[in-house]
């Protein structure tokens, strides 16, 4: 089965305090997504890569592809205004019967480990999604109270998440929702039952400063 890799790249670097997109900060030497991009490269180097990227960050990459030397193999495609129109933007040139691992940009520090058990998944059941646990104590708000809930209910979800793409192509059909946080809440809303594979600790997404600093730290250690 053909796989792609939706590397997400529309970020703008609010939170993260910076002049420039992201995707594109330095991390030990290279912008972010390139990390990314190398990852899915390195664990399989047939994988067909797709890089979303905001139109007025087209000439910005490329000249940053020129820059560090990079040469791995990627089509560009324009994204949305929302994550949602930038996925169902990269879906549309994807072929029935392949594999879809659609991934945040940000999230250079993906494992091989978890890219295979989401792949194997999702060749298994139609689609797989990567998931820790929580370790903190977490309280549930509302407007009038707070009370503790158990932790061992919730999980924390991360990406790549992966689909049969003809089953991700059709409930990209559908309309945008806010509610839309992520693929997995997509297909779900086109009545799929999502299927929960073990995520790992390093893949975190970074959006804040200290998140750069713990994504340096991060990739000096093995866990």
């Amino acid at each position: 089965m053909k796989t792609f890799a939706v590397i997400l790249g529309g970020g703008v670097g609010a939170r993260m305090e910076s002049s420039i997109p992201k995707q594109f900060i330095p991390l030990n030497g290279k912008p972010i997504i390139m990390h990314t991009i190398e990852n899915f490269n390195d664990f399989d180097p047939k994988m067909k890569i797709i890089v979303v990227l905001p139109h007025e960050h087209f000439q910005l990459w490329k000249d940053l592809c020129i820059e560090f030397n990079f040469g791995i193999e990627h089509q560009i495609i324009r994204g949305g205004k929302e994550r949602f129109y930038s996925v169902k933007n990269s879906l549309e040139g994807i072929p029935e019967k392949s594999l879809v691992l659609i991934h945040d940009g940000v999230r250079p520090i993906i494992s091989h480990q978890t890219i295979d058990r989401v792949r194997q998944r999702a060749i298994e059941k139609g689609n797989a999604i990567p998931y820790i646990d929580i370790n903190e104590s977490i309280r549930k708000v509302s407007a009038e109270k707070n009370k503790p809930v158990k932790r061992e209910n919730y999980k924390i979800i991360q990406t790549p998440q992966a689909f049969k793409s003809e089953i991700i192509k059709a409930a990209y059909k559908n309309r945008y929702r806010k509610s839309f946080t992520d693929d997995a809440s997509v297909f779900e809303a086109d009545g799929g039952k999502v299927e929960l594979v073990l995520g790992n600790l390093k893949n975190i997404k970074i959006t804040r400063p200290i998140d750069l600093i713990i994504a340096e730290s991060l990739m000096s250690i093995t866990l």
